[in-house]
C-alpha cells in the first residue's frame, strides 16, 4: 500500500468503473457505487474463493467467517453475534469508555507521546485481549498476528511472505488452545462451552477464535492513529470537537471514511458482469478499493475534505452486506471512546514525526509523536 495513495485512486477512478491492474493479476473496483453493489452481490462476487491476491493466504482463510457462505456463513455469524451483537458491546460502553479514559490522562499530561506505539496499539489489544479473555503474552502474540493477517492478503512478495509464517505460527497456537488457556467468562472461553453444549460444532471453536483474533486487532489500531493524525492536519475540526464532544460519533464516520485503515479486499467473480461498458470477466480475481470508492467524489462531495460535519454513516470502511465487518459496533465503541477522551483534554495537536505502516491491505501509521496542547 502506497503512503499516499488518494491521487492514484482518482486516476483509477478517471479512468472508468473496471481497471485491470497487472500486479495483483486482478480487476479493481474504485468507484462507491460499484463496490457497494459487489459487496452486496455475494452469488457474483464470492468470496469461498479466498479473499487474498495469493493461493497459500486463500487456503489459510478457508472455514473462517471471511471466505464462508450460506448455509455455513449464518451458523458461524451468528455465534460471533451472539457475543458481539450492538445491544451487548453497548452494555460495554461505560466499561470501554473508563478504560479509554485511563489510556488517554497520563498520555495527554505527558504533553508529548506516540500515538501508533502507546495509544492506538496498546489500547484496543488491552480491550480485545480481555474480552476474548487471552493473557496479555498471548494478546501481543495475536495483535502481530492480525498484522500479519492483513500483509500476507496481497501478492507473493518478501511481506507476504513474511506474513504468511505468522499466520502460520499464530494458527498453530490457535489450534492448540483450550478452554483452560483463557479466562473463565471470557467471549473465547464462552465457545468451549458452547461447544460442549452442542450448540456449535467443536470444530468451530478455532475458527470463530481465528476471527476475533485475526481481524480484530489492526482495523481499530490504525483507525485511532488515522483520526488523530486527520485532526492534527486539520485544527479548526478539532477545535470543533473540542467544544462539541457530542459530534465525537460522526467524527468517527467521517475518519473511517477520510482514512480508511482497511484499503483493499479481494473477491473472485464467478460470471462474466458488466459495470456501465466495462465488464469482469469469470473466473477473474477482483480488487475492492474501500479506500478509493470513500473517496468517490460521485457519493460524497469534496471527498478529500475532512469533515466531522459531514453524514458519512454509509461509509465502506466496515464492508457492507453479507460480510460487513461483525466487529464493527465493538470497533465504534472503542475508537469513540478513545475519541472522546481525547478531544475533552486536547484543544491542539501538533505533529512531531510520524511515519506511516506499510502493509498491503491496512493504511496507518508506524510511529505518530504529538504534541498536545490542553
Amino acid at each position: 500500500m502506497a503512503e499516499e495513495p488518494y491521487g492514484y485512486y482518482r486516476k483509477l477512478r478517471d479512468a472508468g468503473p473496471v481497471v485491470y491492474l497487472e500486479n495483483l493479476d486482478a480487476y479493481a473496483l474504485s468507484r462507491y457505487e460499484d463496490v457497494r453493489a459487489a459487496l452486496k452481490d455475494w452469488h457474483t462476487f464470492g468470496s469461498a474463493e479466498g479473499t487474498a491476491f495469493n493461493p497459500a493466504m486463500n487456503e489459510n482463510v478457508q472455514g473462517v467467517i471471511l471466505t464462508a457462505e450460506p448455509p455455513e456463513h449464518g451458523a458461524l455469524r451468528a455465534a460471533l453475534m451472539d457475543r458481539l451483537r450492538l445491544s451487548t458491546v453497548r452494555e460495554l460502553g461505560d466499561w470501554v469508555q473508563e478504560r479509554a479514559d485511563e489510556f488517554v490522562d497520563p498520555l495527554v499530561q505527558l504533553g508529548s507521546f506516540d500515538v501508533a506505539t502507546e495509544l492506538s496499539r496498546p489500547f484496543p489489544a488491552s480491550v480485545v485481549g480481555e474480552l476474548i479473555g487471552l493473557k496479555p503474552e498471548m494478546t501481543e502474540k495475536f495483535v502481530v498476528g492480525s498484522d500479519a493477517v492483513f500483509a500476507a492478503m496481497g501478492p507473493m512478495n518478501d511481506l507476504t511472505r513474511r506474513g504468511l509464517s505468522i499466520v502460520g505460527e499464530v494458527l498453530e497456537t490457535i489450534a492448540g488452545l483450550s478452554a483452560d488457556d483463557l479466562v473463565p467468562g471470557s467471549m473465547g472461553a464462552d465457545l468451549y462451552e458452547a461447544a460442549a453444549r452442542g450448540e456449535i460444532p467443536p470444530d468451530h471453536v478455532v475458527k470463530l477464535l481465528w476471527n476475533y483474533a485475526g481481524p480484530a486487532f489492526d482495523t481499530t489500531i490504525h483507525a485511532i492513529s488515522n483520526l488523530i493524525r486527520a485532526l492534527a492536519d486539520n485544527p479548526g475540526q478539532l477545535a470543533l470537537l473540542h467544544e462539541n464532544p457530542s459530534l465525537v460519533p460522526a467524527a468517527v464516520d467521517e475518519g473511517l471514511r477520510y482514512d480508511a485503515p482497511i484499503q483493499i479486499w479481494g473477491r473472485y467473480c464467478r460470471k462474466d458482469f458488466a459495470f456501465g461498458d466495462s465488464v469482469v470477466p469469470a473466473d477473474s480475481r477482483v480488487a475492492l478499493l474501500f479506500g478509493a470508492a470513500n473517496r468517490d467524489e460521485r457519493r460524497f462531495p469534496a471527498p478529500d475534505r475532512f469533515d466531522i460535519r459531514r453524514n458519512a454513516r454509509d461509509m465502506l470502511s466496515f464492508g457492507y452486506g453479507l460480510h460487513r465487518c461483525t466487529g464493527a459496533p465493538l470497533a465504534q465503541l472503542e475508537i469513540e471512546a478513545v475519541l472522546r477522551a481525547f478531544v475533552t483534554r486536547v484543544q491542539a495537536v501538533e505533529v512531531l514525526e510520524s511515519e506511516r505502516h506499510l502493509n498491503h491491505t491496512v493504511r496507518g501509521f508506524r510511529s505518530l509523536r504529538i504534541q498536545v496542547h490542553t
